[in-house]
C-alpha cells in the first residue's frame, strides 16, 4: 500500500512539473534564454505578488522578450546603454498573457538596462549583457 501512494504522489509531482514546463514553453522561452532579474513594482496593477512577479523579462543572443503575467495598462518600455544613452523605447499595452520580444541582434556589445514604468511612477529595472 505505501508503495502505491508513492507511485501516486511521483506521478502526480511530475504532472505538475510537465504543466510548468509546457506553461513557460508557452510564451516561447527556451532553454538558452537567460533571465533578466527586475527589480521594483509596478504600481498600476493592483497585484499582491512580490517584486518583478508582474512581467518576466529573458535575453538570448538575438532579442529580449518580455511576458506580461498580469493586466498592466500602458506600459513605457525603454532599455539604455552602459553610459544612459537610450537604444530602444516603446510603448505598450500589457495585458495579461501577452508578451513582446526586442530584436538585439545589431545591437554593440555590453552592458545595457531595461527599465519598464507605468503612468503612476511604478517601476521595474534589470541589467543584461550582450556579448
Amino acid at each position: 500500500m505505501k508503495n502505491k501512494n508513492l507511485l501516486v504522489i511521483c506521478l502526480i509531482c511530475t504532472a505538475i512539473c510537465s504543466l510548468f514546463y509546457v506553461n513557460a514553453k508557452g510564451y516561447g522561452i527556451r532553454d538558452s534564454d537567460d533571465p533578466i532579474d527586475l527589480q521594483g513594482r509596478l504600481a498600476g496593477s493592483g497585484d499582491m505578488r512580490s517584486q518583478g512577479a508582474q512581467v518576466e523579462a529573458f535575453k538570448n543572443a538575438t532579442c529580449v522578450q518580455l511576458n506580461f503575467l498580469v493586466d498592466l495598462g500602458s506600459l513605457e518600455i525603454e532599455v539604455v546603454d552602459g553610459e544612459g544613452n537610450p537604444v530602444f523605447q516603446t510603448t505598450v499595452n500589457a495585458t495579461e498573457g501577452s508578451r513582446m520580444k526586442i530584436n538585439t541582434g545589431s545591437w554593440a556589445t555590453g552592458k545595457y538596462t531595461l527599465v519598464i514604468t507605468d503612468g503612476l511612477g511604478g517601476r521595474l529595472e534589470g541589467n543584461f549583457v550582450i556579448n
